[in-house]
């Protein structure tokens, strides 16, 4: 049989012959042992001696096994080290209750070698397997440590890249600004043009910079399930392209009534992300409409936002979710390409999904669905 692994353990005996005579069985199988008489010295020796293993007789002077164990749990908990009471009790009832104060296991005395050599593989199989866990856990506490660092770093770069990125916009525009109001007579309409078509790039570079620090951050933001009544909720989200539904004289019908629950900032930034991309894609159509709908049962919530817009081919249905993926010109249908990326991570974060239903020229059909 393979030989036993060396580890360090701390016996807790007060009888002298048992205590030797655990100590005589455990050396002949490799182990170093420390020995006390008394849980007191006990709970001293554990914190000095970092035992591997605990071999815990019951019935101590001052306070017996199963509160040295109860001392030991609260005090070094989060590091699990095995303890095996060594008993003479026949109750269940008192080997229920030492279980539930920490013990792992118990052994009748007398102990034979061959019964502490078992228990003693048992042991270690089980303490290896622990181990491994601990160094993940200790992994991942270290990966979430830097993980963190990472994002504090990554929102002071957002943050520095926008601010940089915006100043340089401003000038642009302002000088720009200058021309048209200084110059505007002396400035040929060619000249004009390119002047405005400078100020149309300056707006989209500003919406692109906005929409790519709310996509960076959704991931890193905190999560607040909560209940939302639908009707502001909605309302809300369609004051925000007032201007254009009512340019475009579009036809909204609001059959989603009663509440939700959700995160509010997610469901917020879903929600005006499919109404601002319906109301892109209407504004085209003779008698443009939207609808919002939603339902809900024991275990879902589902919202919709529906057009009857351009449309498009289903075999993209997957790809419009993607960051900076358009399916239409940008001349005729300017956007940032990062909407439904938004609209997607968001629902995600919530445990949900999106999807969409459309075909060609017969408007287009905006799901989300989340747990109830």
């Amino acid at each position: 049989m393979e030989a036993l692994p060396s580890l360090k353990v701390l016996v807790v005996e007060d009888d002298p012959l048992q205590r030797e005579a655990c100590e005589a069985f455990l050396g002949a199988l490799g182990q170093r042992v420390v020995t006390t008489a008394s849980g007191d010295d006990a709970i001293t020796l554990f914190e000095r001696e970092e035992p591997d293993l605990v071999l815990m007789d019951v019935l101590l002077p001052t306070i017996d096994g199963f509160e040295t164990t109860r001392r030991l749990r609260a005090q070094w908990g989060e590091h699990w080290v095995p303890i095996i009471y060594l008993t003479v009790l026949d109750s269940s009832a008192r080997l229920i209750e030492g279980l539930e104060a920490g013990g792992d296991d118990y052994l009748v005395k007398p102990v034979s070698v061959d019964i502490l050599e078992a228990k003693l593989r048992s042991v270690i199989r089980t303490l290896s397997l622990y181990r491994q866990i601990e160094e993940s856990r200790d992994d991942l506490k270290r990966a979430n440590i830097t993980l963190t660092r990472a994002n504090r770093e990554l929102d002071t770069f957002a943050y520095s890249v926008a601010h940089d990125l915006k100043a340089p916009l401003r000038a642009i525009d302002g000088y720009r600004g200058l021309l048209m109001e200084d110059y505007a007579e002396r400035l040929a309409p060619e000249a004009k043009d390119y002047l405005e078509r400078i100020g149309l790039s300056v707006a989209h570079m500003n919406t692109l910079i906005d929409d790519m620090l709310v996509y960076s951050r959704i991931e890193r933001g905190t999560q607040k399930t909560t209940t939302l009544e639908l009707k502001p909720l909605i309302e809300s989200a369609l004051q925000l392209y007032q201007r254009e539904l009512d340019a475009s004289k579009v036809q909204v019908t609001v059959t989603a009534t009663g509440s939700l629950s959700a995160d509010r900032r997610g469901i917020e930034l879903a929600l005006r992300n499919l109404i601002g991309n319906a109301v892109k894609f209407v504004a085209s159509e003779p008698s443009p409409s939207i609808e919002i709908g939603f339902e809900q049962d024991a275990d879902r919530q589902h919202l919709w936002v529906s057009d009857n817009g351009i449309g498009f081919d289903m075999r993209h249905s997957n790809r419009i979710f993607d960051i900076f993926q358009r399916l239409h010109p940008s001349d005729r249908y300017p956007g940032t390409g990062i909407g439904l990326a938004i609209v997607r991570k968001a629902i995600e974060r919530m445990g949900g999904r999106a999807w969409a239903e459309s075909s060609p020229g017969k408007g287009a059909c905006f799901h989300l669905e989340w747990p109830a």
